[in-house]
């Protein structure tokens, strides 16, 4: 039911307008000093979500980008995600909001899947445009289910298949991805998402997240985190 956006359309009504690729950081042999600064944060020495480099985004790998243990997207948890960027009253709203989304998925049933986190959440954006974030960029990639499901869960969870309804309600800009659609769509899909999410606006390349879907404890401890940080 959920298809790849409309060929030559980035975010469809989003105002993302054209992300130029060709604009690259180069990323070698990383700096023995540099490698440590992202593979181990200070106050967080076993979060896997690493620091910021110096164009002010997550790198887009950790030193040898033909090994996939050191290639973004980074595995995390919710938990990782918001001791990481839980770092001011409108980041923790965000936060809140997106394991709100989170639980209202797997209150509907969608549990198999994965979803990709980007944009401009995952940047030190408070540091570039003096501003906090407004929404966090969301892919849910799932699998196991047939139509009738995925009409049923528009009608019941219409914020699932609409962004606008997303960042209205939860501060989620969300996209979702049946992968067991069609294997060519898949690998189109697939494409366009790692092609959008790894650039930013300005062309510079970066890193991304991936968190499982089925996570509810986890989720339970992200949900404490964040009402620690805001107590």
């Amino acid at each position: 039911m959920f298809r790849r956006p409309r060929e030559g359309c980035f975010h469809e009504g989003g105002g993302r307008g054209t992300v130029l690729f060709s604009s690259r950081t180069h990323y070698g042999a990383l700096d023995p000093e540099l490698l440590s600064a992202f593979t181990q944060p200070d106050s967080a020495m076993l979060n896997p979500i690493p620091q910021f480099d110096h164009n002010l985004v997550l790198p887009p790998h950790i030193g040898e980008p033909v090994d996939p243990r050191q290639l973004s997207p980074y595995s995390c948890s919710t938990l990782d995600l918001c001791q990481r960027f839980g770092t001011s009253p409108e980041r923790k709203a965000i936060l809140s909001g997106y394991l709100d989304f989170r639980e209202r998925l797997r209150a509907e049933g969608l549990t198999n899947g994965f979803q990709w986190i980007d944009g401009s959440f995952l940047e030190d954006f408070e540091t570039k445009e003096k501003r906090s974030p407004r929404d966090i960029d969301v892919v849910t990639v799932f699998w196991g289910y047939d139509l009738s499901f995925q009409q049923q869960l528009s009608v019941n969870f219409p914020e699932v298949a609409s962004p606008a309804l997303s960042k209205a309600r939860f501060s989620v800009d969300h996209y979702p991805v049946d992968a067991g659609f069609d294997p060519a769509v898949t690998l189109e899909s697939t494409r366009y998402w790692i092609l959008l999410f790894s650039h930013s606006r300005m062309g510079v390349w970066k890193g991304m997240l991936k968190i499982e879907l089925d996570t509810p404890a986890e989720d339970a401890a992200a949900r404490r985190e964040l009402a620690r940080l805001m107590s």
